[in-house]
């Protein structure tokens, strides 16, 4: 799928390393989805109408997207950023009024026996979108002007995808902070990003367990009280903290609110699991306990290719897409996670190294974009499918049945890794 290496300047190529890993990844998703979807007893056998065969079918589009990108011209990445984005923009939009709703999401068009989710190639033309703008002459990463057009850029899809209700994908795009941190975003906002979580759960547990929100306001009032005392000399201190103080009362609220009024049932049901606030391995539990015993009948060197007794009787609903992970860690155990997780994380140091080598501040963020991506897809997958995260709904790159994503995050991947083949 790359050209073939070479030492010759004048013939660069798609970085090796991270081609493999990347051919690794997909193959060992290809066979996870075979596994999950076989039959009891099944011998091997493989048809293009099974969902293996369909995700067959993605790769091979996925090896076209590869090829256009490899032998394209890189200043088209660059001069069409914008237009990308605006086009993502718009399909998220009609999708809102044109799409249809799958697992209480309107996130999808549909296409005869297919479908497409624009929300997966909103995180490719956001990735670009602000490569592209922090990458133009003359910006920086700073000032109030710069700050707020940058932010809105992510901002924007991540509340057009909410409005579709789905929050899996919608809560990826918080994952540009971290790419903005790179770039000079203070601490003091990752800190109060912190904060609000601390606040948000807080509120989440008083509202299930029928506590009085009073004890928050209560609790903030006391803090602000405090700071104010010790800092009374301090006039900025304690403006801040006033500031700080108000901000997180209403924030308090507004979770509150959106808690009760805003959510559903079972996905109020699904935080309280998680936040150990409510017991039931029957009901809307049943897919997160089925998960942690799959993963945990692996053992040390798993059950083997096809022989995971509850992949096998279909325990896991959605095995082959969100819980794909259960069948890594039932059929092959510790050490095949281990290897598994070795493969990704190889993969993104590796993109990390290339973005540090960037000449240009538009490769260096869209670098960063790609592993920021990538990272809270699979923390989010990962942690959802042991029990320490909401079951959310989110795949897993590269792993998780479906077109949508394994094209999104190859075009995401191949597009930085063909601006850093100009690099070198």
């Amino acid at each position: 799928m790359a050209r073939i290496n070479t030492s010759r300047e004048d013939n660069p190529v798609l970085d090796t390393v991270s081609v493999w890993l990347y051919v690794l990844l997909v193959i060992i998703g290809l066979i996870s989805v075979y596994s999950a979807t076989s039959e009891v007893n099944q011998t091997f056998q493989f048809s293009f109408s099974s969902i293996a065969g369909r995700q067959l079918i993605w790769i091979g589009g996925a090896v076209i997207i590869i090829l256009t990108i490899a032998f394209a011209n890189v200043a088209i990445i660059d001069y069409f950023a914008y237009g990308f984005y605006g086009f993502a923009i718009l399909l998220n939009i009609a999708v809102l009024f044109l799409g249809k709703e799958v697992s209480g999401a309107k996130s999808w068009f549909g296409f005869g026996g297919f479908g497409i989710q624009p929300s997966e190639f909103a995180k490719v033309a956001t990735a670009l979108a602000i490569a592209k703008y922090l990458g133009t002459y003359g910006i920086r990463f700073k000032g109030t002007r710069n700050v707020v057009i940058t932010m809105s850029l992510f901002l924007t899809p991540m509340l057009l995808i909410l409005a579709q209700n789905d929050t899996g994908s919608a809560l990826v795009f918080l994952s540009f902070f971290l790419v903005l941190y790179r770039e000079g975003l203070p601490g003091w906002i990752l800190l109060s990003a912190v904060w609000l979580i601390v606040i948000a759960i807080a509120r989440i547990v008083m509202e299930a367990t029928g506590i009085s929100h009073l004890w928050t306001m209560g609790t903030l009032s006391l803090l602000a009280a405090l700071i104010v005392y010790f800092g009374r000399k301090n006039r900025q201190l304690i403006i801040a903290t006033l500031f700080v103080a108000a901000a997180s009362a209403v924030f308090s609220v507004a979770v509150g609110f959106a808690y009760t009024k805003i959510l559903k049932g079972y996905q109020r049901d699904r935080i309280e699991l998680v936040l150990n606030l409510k017991q039931d391995t029957r009901n809307m539990g049943y897919n997160l306990e089925q998960s942690r015993i799959a993963i945990g009948a692996g053992q040390f060197v798993g059950r083997g290719f096809l022989k995971g007794t509850q992949t096998k009787m279909g325990f896991v609903p959605e095995q082959h897409t969100d819980f794909i992970f259960c069948t890594i860690g039932e059929e092959w155990g510790f050490v095949g996670v281990l290897v598994f997780f070795g493969l990704y994380f190889g993969l993104l140091f590796r993109i990390v190294t290339l973005a540090e080598r960037q000449s240009t501040a538009f490769g260096r963020v869209l670098g960063y974009g790609v592993v920021c991506i990538l990272f809270f897809h699979v923390a989010i997958n990962i942690g959802m499918t042991i029990g320490i995260i909401p079951v959310i709904g989110i795949p897993l790159p590269f792993i998780s049945f479906g077109g949508s994503s394994l094209w999104a995050f190859t075009l995401l991947l191949f597009l930085f890794l063909k601006v850093d083949e100009k690099r070198r």
